[in-house]
């Protein structure tokens, strides 16, 4: 793990999950956290909290929050033992209990010296036994922090049951996968971004899968020769595979950081594409922008892009 920032300067984790219709249409190109990040900011939060006891309670946003309970009797004294992931939501396992995140557009977790200034947008701050401030940030308030009791399930926790399983491990081999995927009849780009076929894919590395598998977003899984269905099988596995080392060998302390550079066609509009060097495009797949390559990913016919 890389050395921590210097006291008093908070160490940035930010996580979100696909927003409601209108927050996205405006946030246009923005970088959010997909499974690749959120496995290795699961990792790095996990060394730094787990045994930890959280002493003290802050709430400044009560609005996030959600607790069959007060949350600061909910949450005292509890232990961290562990932290994980689903899709794009974040679980903090305790000795009793857990905390189930799902940060949305803007929800960011710092890990900061328990004595620095809190900001005005913190909804809430755990201080630990060894003077770190576990902190949840939420400028836009859209975000829940959903404080779970011992034996308490996930089923109030807003689409977490419904979630697939992980982008990142899934267990499908190639035949089961294009059984569920033909299965739906769906655009390919809808399909890797549902997150009850498989969770944790968003924008950026939906734009990687499709370009690696040479499939137009717009492809029906119907349409899709054994070949290409392939082809997108192996893509998805590699793709994800290739985000979590590149994520773990370039991720700065300051873990709010998306990690993008190695991408091929994200984010870089008119240079050559990778493989045939055709200048890439930027379009619209309903309200997400995307990339692509016009000539590695011909359109389905009858369409112009």
């Amino acid at each position: 793990m890389a050395a921590g920032p210097a006291q008093g300067v908070p160490q940035m984790v930010r996580a979100t999950v696909r927003s409601p219709r209108a927050a996205l249409a405006r946030c246009g190109d923005r970088l959010v956290p997909e499974w690749p990040d959120l496995h290795v900011v699961r990792d790095r939060l996990e060394k730094a909290l787990v045994g930890r006891e959280i002493t003290l309670v802050r709430v400044g946003d009560p609005l996030v929050l959600r607790s069959a309970r007060p949350v600061e009797t909910a949450l005292a004294h509890r232990r961290f033992t562990g932290v994980r992931h689903r899709g794009k939501f974040l679980i903090f396992d305790l000795d009793k209990g857990a905390i189930v995140v799902n940060p949305m557009l803007a929800g960011v977790f710092e890990l900061a010296d328990a004595e620095s200034k809190l900001t005005r947008t913190t909804a809430l701050s755990l201080v630990l036994d060894d003077g770190k401030d576990l902190r949840y940030r939420d400028d836009k308030r859209m975000g829940k922090v959903h404080v779970l009791d011992e034996g308490e399930g996930t089923s109030s926790v807003h689409g977490f049951d419904e979630l697939g399983p992980d982008a990142g491990d899934f267990t499908w081999n190639e035949r089961e996968f294009a059984e569920r995927a033909r299965a739906t009849r769906r655009e390919v780009r809808n399909l890797l971004q549902d997150q009850t076929f498989l969770a944790g894919i968003g924008n950026a590395y939906a734009d990687e899968i499709l370009w690696e598998a040479r499939l137009h977003p717009k492809r029906r899984v119907v349409t899709l020769s054994d070949e290409e269905m392939s082809r997108f099988y192996r893509a998805l596995k590699d793709v994800i595979a290739r985000g979590v080392l590149q994520v773990e060998e370039h991720l700065p302390p300051e873990l709010g950081t998306k990690i993008r550079d190695h991408m091929k066609v994200r984010g870089h509009k008119g240079k050559p594409c990778p493989r045939c060097g055709t200048p890439i495009i930027k379009t619209r797949h309903g309200l997400d922008e995307m990339y692509l390559c016009p000539k590695c990913q011909p359109p389905p016919k009858g369409q112009i892009r």
